[in-house]
């Protein structure tokens, strides 16, 4: 009988003294206010850097959160898409290009796409009745906070070195026009 009274005595004793146990979260943290969150490089900078490679870049176009740049690389033409732009700095970008000829046809695309990595290929079929077909390629780089914008200069050579290796597989040589260079 009297190891019921001291097991209902210290339960009672664990239920009365449970809010006294309890502690309040320190005032300095709940003050503290959260780290600004990155919003991405600037289009300035991501120009910037593009430029520094030696390639030409039109000025910046923009549809709601998206800012296109359209970039000449010698003979090769392609789009940079930066998304989720915010007060003008963007998180991530994509490299799009489109190659036309007889030889993109899906065979050759997957097949190239087997052998590569990073860069990516899908096929298009022709819009018209007699047009070529199409290769489009895209590549998608997450840009990192304090980083900076040198962090883009590896993906641009990438880029540039798989974009030209996927036009040369399938453009159709125009006459007078020039293979695009690595």
């Amino acid at each position: 009988m009297k190891s019921i009274a001291v097991v209902a005595a210290a339960a009672l004793l664990a239920v009365t003294a449970a809010p006294a146990l309890a502690q309040d979260a320190p005032a300095a943290a709940a003050t503290q206010s959260a780290p600004a969150r990155w919003s991405g490089l600037t289009v300035a900078e991501i120009t910037g850097r593009l430029t520094s490679a030696g390639l030409t870049v039109a000025p910046p176009q923009t549809n709601n959160d998206r800012v296109y740049l359209r970039v000449e690389d010698g003979p090769m033409r392609w789009v940079m898409t930066l998304f989720s732009c915010t007060d003008g700095a963007c998180p991530d970008v994509q490299f799009t290009a489109v190659f036309s000829g007889a030889d993109a046809t899906p065979d050759i695309v997957s097949r190239w796409n087997g052998d590569r990595r990073f860069v990516k290929a899908f096929y298009a079929a022709p819009e018209t009745e007699g047009a070529d077909p199409q290769a489009v390629a895209q590549y998608d780089v997450l840009l990192s906070a304090g980083a900076g914008p040198r962090q883009l200069d590896d993906p641009i050579q990438v880029w540039r070195s798989l974009a030209n290796d996927l036009g040369r597989t399938v453009a159709t040589p125009q006459a007078g026009a020039a293979a695009p260079a690595n």
